[in-house]
């Protein structure tokens, strides 16, 4: 608690500056990086399509697992435009839909109970349709004569209901109520007819599907049918294919052991039943049906087929007027992992064949290979191992005769997107990296490598260490030519201001400590180290756990130690990962972790080793071998109940019990913070305007804890000291809407929190209103002091020394509201290599899709009420308190960039004290750059010219030279002439 006392000068002096959080335009887009992402694409929402019937050329549609609709140029990868449609979706709704009509320039889509169309070409909103009920199918039909329209069926108070929509405006052209009682399916249509396909349980028997025939005009039922799917249907997913929008719509199932292969044509109750044949008898894996959506094509269709090692596809041929299906030939078993795809050119169908290694063109009506291209994917070069292809769309273009051109967008089993034509990898998409869990800073471990060859020569002898010094000069010549032919580039970069020219290619630390590296794990069990400095590229990942579909990969955090990485896994043993390769790194330390323990990290001794502790599932820290941690080391925990359990190691090897926090009754704790490991201070106090000063609070053993009351709709913040378990500080409010983000963050001597509530009573009294305020979202700060007084330490005084195992003094705590206009989903501050620039808060904010950065001196609590600042004050820098805090334009420091789904923030220092690196990440996007809270008064700007600054110098210097014998010949003459 105790600091010697610093120099007050400097931090009195940043006052007079004035705070700055904005992007300069000659900064914008060259200091930050965007990896603007949609999520992998979903099999059943992806495909190519004209957005308007003038068109010439395709965008590629897609609807991802993350619920992003978007189009992308199929030229570049670039994004043309998107919609997030997870905004008020509850989670248990389907995945979505996105569907298509050929000649329409709109796409429609539909997430939960809300129907939209989409212009194709640049992503605006033609129309929106709500349902009473979860939508459970969505079909664009084509009339004849007539624009498409849309089919929707939902489901609502235990009915299905069905209705059709114009496709231009929206408006109901009729609704009908269909097979009430059974559980919805889909909906499918031809082009006479509409099919709602539902599950229903007749007596003593299984589930079985039920077609249900309506018009397409009059929206009648004409017709029902009954299939004995003997038993194998439980679920929507039981169905290998649901066809729709087709001259011959197919249903296809198998049962369980993938023995038998069923195909029905949508309307008849005819079942074709196939033998699957697998010669090799290896273990089918997966069955992906695939069959052209268009009315024109021909009832062609492909059954793909794989296993654990191979894969091979059988095309069968539909009779419409039998109402069956005939195999017409097989295509090859081929080792390894592929995927195909269904393409249409009028009434033709073509099928695309993607490996690892090779794209083949086939027709539906013959089993020659019309084309074949080998292929190496990019994609592969980028993954510690083959990825795995999971699916794929693809567009077949003819040039006349025999020849043809196809684009295929593959989506890789680890969530990247990439656009293959032909034989040449077009470009990738590392949509992998969308859901990123959590993120740590690393930097890179040149110097430290330095550091280790030299401790390697000062332990050996004079001879060995020679001779290792000769062979590392050795090896560095290797890189020299390269350097020596960089050196144009680097100076004419110098004067030019273009930073890429002076950058080494290679992972380097540069001298403003800009270039970092950021480690990420994703929900999907990838971990990916992306170069801060390189404008967020992507220099290696890598698969590490197996997590099953629709489940996340529970990682608590990632810590740095050295060169290495470790992730840490809830209930499971740590990850080891070297920083540079991502190589794995053994760990027998936590072999048979049992189920339901989790590990974390504690400072050790020796900076060499790094040191987990186990926490049993009640929440009761294992011991640890002797000389590992310091004694005294406390580690705090939470039970399985919530509450907050502080334990000490002492003398022993065993923890003992030191303390126990509960909330209030009714209260569960929601989120528990700490300061920054990195959060140094530069100065003990706070000069005031009149050169007093009043003395910081400053604790780095200090635990700030949010509670919540679900009933009461309150939520509580506690203040505690985690060596004895004293409360500090205790505050609470009510009328809060606890289903939404409560961030807070904590720093120095102060925190903030943010939460969506009724406001408080100083807000109505400065209002100058007896009425009730709107619900509104609050930001809080409060900064602790150790007295109220000026120049005055508190009831500890000038001791030098104090104890944590006795009673601490309360702090004296200064607490500010502010109403602000948007909701904020996490909080985080700036950080500094000396702590010396004056700090800002970093926020999300959801609804704006964007990052800002608010200036603390905004914030402070000792802005004066109902009066205008002193003269004394205005030299602090602060100003009249206003209850209202909006969002200066100037703090968005994504400026033009939309950023969504972002979910976590973070900090780090660089070399230049003025500035911080930045980066962002969550469900979807990842966002970079750096934040100068005060502006970078350490650096030189963009806009500096250096050639100017050369030729002021050159042009003085021939100046001096020209002028020079004249004046000394000036001087000499006048002394002659005196």
């Amino acid at each position: 608690m105790r600091r010697p006392s610093l120099a007050l000068l400097f931090s009195f002096s940043c006052t007079l500056i004035p705070f700055v959080a904005s992007v300069f335009a000659d900064e914008a887009y060259r200091i930050d990086y965007h990896h603007l992402l949609l999520g992998s694409p979903q099999r059943n929402t992806t495909f190519f399509h004209r957005p308007s019937a003038t068109s010439k050329a395709s965008l590629l549609y897609t609807l991802s697992e993350k619920l992003v609709l978007g189009a992308v140029n199929p030229k570049d990868g670039a994004v043309v435009w998107r919609q997030w449609l997870k905004e008020g979706q509850k989670e248990d709704y389907d995945k979505g839909y996105l569907k298509a009509l050929d000649g329409e320039d709109i796409v429609v889509s539909a997430v939960g109970d809300t129907v939209n169309a989409w212009d194709a070409a640049d992503g605006k909103l033609v129309w929106a349709w709500a349902s009473e009920g979860a939508i459970r199918g969505l079909e664009v039909i084509g009339i004849e004569g007539a624009k498409g329209d849309v089919i929707v069926a939902t489901e609502f108070a235990g009915k299905n209901i069905v209705t059709r929509l114009e496709a231009s405006s929206g408006n109901v052209v009729w609704f009908t109520t269909v097979a009430s009682g059974d559980t919805p399916v889909a909906v499918s249509a031809s082009s006479t007819n509409i099919y709602f396909l539902s599950l229903h349980t007749p007596p003593l028997l299984g589930l079985n599907p039920r077609f249900t025939t309506l018009d397409v005009v009059t929206g009648k039922q004409t017709a029902q049918a009954n299939l004995n799917a003997e038993g194998v249907t439980t679920s929507k997913d039981s169905f290998l294919y649901i066809g729709a929008n087709a001259a011959a719509p197919i249903l296809v199932w198998t049962d369980q052991a993938f023995k038998h292969l069923k195909i029905n044509v949508i309307g008849g109750k005819h079942i074709t039943s196939v033998n699957i044949v697998n010669k090799e008898n290896e273990d089918i894996q997966s069955i992906t049906v695939h069959a052209p959506r268009t009315t024109t094509a021909q009832p062609h269709f492909l059954v793909h087929y794989q296993t654990a090692v191979s894969h091979w596809a059988e095309v069968y041929h539909v009779d419409i007027a039998s109402g069956s299906a005939k195999k017409a030939y097989d295509l090859p078993r081929i080792g390894g992992f592929g995927t195909f795809s269904a393409s249409t050119i009028d009434a033709k169908v073509y099928f695309t064949r993607n490996t690892e290694s090779e794209v083949s063109l086939t027709s539906s009506a013959s089993h020659g290979v019309l084309s074949r291209w080998p292929i190496q994917p990019k994609s592969n070069a980028a993954s510690a191992r083959l990825a795995e292809i999971a699916h794929a769309v693809s567009e077949v273009v003819s040039k006349g005769g025999s020849s043809f051109s196809v684009r295929s967008a593959l989506t890789f089993s680890n969530g990247n997107w990439e656009l293959v034509r032909n034989s040449d990898p077009l470009w990738i998409r590392p949509e992998s990296l969308a859901g990123v869990i959590a993120a740590a800073w690393a930097d890179i471990p040149a110097e430290e490598h330095l550091a280790k060859e030299l401790a390697v020569e000062s332990h050996n002898n004079v001879l060995s260490a020679y001779i290792h010094r000769v062979k590392r000069h050795t090896r560095d010549l290797k890189h020299f030519l390269a350097w020596v032919q960089k050196i144009p580039s680097r100076i004419v970069g110098s004067f030019t201001g273009d930073s890429s020219a002076t950058q080494d290619a290679t992972l380097q630390p540069d001298g403003f400590g800009f270039r970092k590296i950021v480690i990420v794990a994703t929900e999907k069990g990838r971990v990916m180290a992306i170069d801060a400095g390189a404008q967020g590229a992507i220099f290696w990942g890598i698969d590490v756990a197996n997590v099953p579909v629709g489940a996340k990969w529970n990682v608590t955090s990632i810590e740095v130690e050295n060169d290495r990485a470790t992730i840490l896994v809830a209930g499971e043993e740590p990850i080891v990962l070297e920083i540079m390769t991502g190589k794995t790194v053994p760990l027998g330390v936590t072999d048979n972790l049992e189920p339901g323990r989790s590990l974390f990290s504690v400072p050790a001794c020796s900076r060499s080793i790094q040191c987990f502790i186990a926490i049993q599932t009640d929440g009761t820290p294992d011991p640890v071998p002797a000389g590992v941690i310091s004694k005294s080391t406390t580690v705090v925990t939470r039970r399985p109940s919530g509450d907050v359990v502080g334990w000490t190691y002492s003398d022993g090897l065993d923890p003992s019990f030191a303390w126990e926090f509960s909330p209030q009754p009714g209260e569960t704790i929601q989120s528990l913070i700490t300061r920054p490991g990195h959060d140094p201070v530069a100065s003990i106090g706070r000069a005031l305007g009149d050169r007093n000063v009043l003395y910081k609070y400053l604790s780095q053993n200090l635990i700030l804890i949010t509670a919540v009351s679900v009933a009461a709709s309150t939520v509580s913040i506690y203040l505690l000291d985690s060596i004895t378990g004293q409360i500090l500080y205790t505050t609470s409010h009510s009328g809060v809407d606890t289903s939404k983000p409560i961030p807070a963050t904590f720093a120095e001597n102060w925190f903030a929190y943010s939460f969506f509530s009724d406001p408080s009573l100083p807000f109505s009294a400065l209002a100058n209103t007896s009425s009730s305020l709107p619900k509104a979202n609050q930001l809080i700060i409060t900064e602790l002091y150790e007295s109220s007084l000026i120049n005055d330490r508190g009831p500890l005084g000038s001791a030098t020394n104090s104890s944590s195992l006795t009673l601490l003094p309360l702090p004296h705590a200064l607490s500010a509201a502010y109403i602000i206009p948007a909701q904020i989903s996490h909080l985080t501050t700036t950080s500094t290599l000396q702590g010396i620039t004056p700090r800002a808060i970093l926020a999300t904010v959801p609804s704006l899709s964007a990052l800002i950065s608010i200036p603390l001196p905004f914030l402070s609590p000792r802005r004066p009420v109902g009066r205008d600042a002193t003269p004394a004050e205005q030299e602090e820098g602060l100003f009249r308190y206003l209850p209202q805090l909006d969002f200066n334009p100037q703090w968005t420091i994504s400026h033009m960039r939309e950023v969504i789904g972002l979910q976590g923030v973070m900090s780090c220092p660089t070399k230049m004290e003025s500035t911080s690196a930045v980066v962002a990440w969550g469900e979807v996007d990842f966002f970079g750059t750096r934040v100068s809270p005060i502006g970078a008064f350490d650096t030189l700007g963009r806009g500096f010219s250096r050639l100017q600054l050369v030729g002021t110098v050159l042009a003085l210097g021939v100046g001096t030279a020209v002028l020079g014998p004249m004046v000394k010949r000036k001087q000499i003459n006048a002394m002659w002439t005196a």
